[in-house]
């Protein structure tokens, strides 16, 4: 009886995530599939297949708004940024886990608090500082505030998984030789992988997608970022609603962030599940 019971209510779950699983991918799906139609079948249908499948939508995306700019200015800001979010918090967190003392674990609990700082709140002094200190429209500036906002939940991550090493591994390679920084870099960042893999995937999609700070602390055109590049997209379809042309920008954006996640689910879910020694 209660075995049947387990398996009604299993197919019950497993039904709702089906549903929930549909509804979060069709809209996904949608603007795939539309970006290959042409405007005049989007018109007369938006949701019919495309009678024949072209590229054509791409290639005017790329070019209208020299999407090519926008592309290498994303791909350098957010491999930069991730590449200094991963130095400074696996190294900082494993600092603050690692001292045992009343001011590390509050400076943790410090680093931790900026995840509960609304963006919408800061985003004004944000502005200021750094057209007061000369960033502003600069990549640097946008690369200093991405780095800054995306360390408390990096720092979160990396904590866990140095909680979860047994400090004989470091003890072990003091013995053969291996100082601090040594032990840190040959032995228990490598170990910290999936730690690593899952705030690279966090922090590579919220900076690839990011516009509110693209927008605010970037004016001239050859700087920008994707996002925002989108919306510029947008604004020459002011005389012609070209959408499927737009449907093509949108997967142009989408694309990175699903293939990272697709190559990389697998440390993901143990990066969020499990510590480095465990996983």
């Amino acid at each position: 009886m209660n075995s049947t019971k387990k398996n009604i209510s299993a197919r019950i779950r497993d039904g709702f995530a089906g549903i929930y699983g549909l509804i979060v991918l069709f809209p996904i799906f949608w603007v795939f599939y539309t970006s290959f139609k042409t405007n005049k079948e989007f018109v007369a249908d938006p949701w019919a297949l495309p009678s024949e499948w072209t590229l054509k939508n791409y290639s005017n995306a790329w070019v209208k708004i020299d999407f090519q700019t926008y592309a290498l200015n994303s791909i350098f800001i957010s491999i930069l940024s991730v590449a200094i979010v991963i130095v400074l918090s696996s190294t900082v967190a494993y600092i603050l886990v690692r001292n045992e003392s009343k001011w590390s674990e509050a400076v943790l609990m410090l680093f931790i608090a900026g995840l509960y700082v609304p963006i919408a709140l800061v985003l004004p002094s944000e502005f200021t500082v750094m057209y007061s200190m000369g960033l502003w429209n600069t990549h640097l500036g946008l690369i200093i505030v991405y780095v800054v906002f995306s360390l408390p939940y990096s720092i979160l991550v990396m904590s866990g998984f140095y909680r979860s090493m047994p400090k004989e591994l470091e003890e072990a390679a003091a013995i053969d030789g291996c100082g601090v920084h040594s032990a840190f870099w040959r032995i228990i960042f490598p170990l910290s992988k999936n730690g690593i893999i899952t705030i690279i995937i966090f922090n590579f999609v919220w900076i690839w997608n990011d516009y509110i700070f693209a927008l605010t602390l970037i004016k001239d055109k050859v700087l920008m970022t994707l996002p925002v590049g989108i919306v510029a997209l947008m604004e020459s379809f002011k005389l012609k609603a070209d959408w499927v042309t737009l449907f093509a920008g949108l997967n142009i954006v989408m694309i990175p962030s699903i293939l990272l996640y697709i190559i990389f689910q697998k440390y993901l879910t143990k990066g969020l599940t499990t510590g480095s020694v465990k996983g």
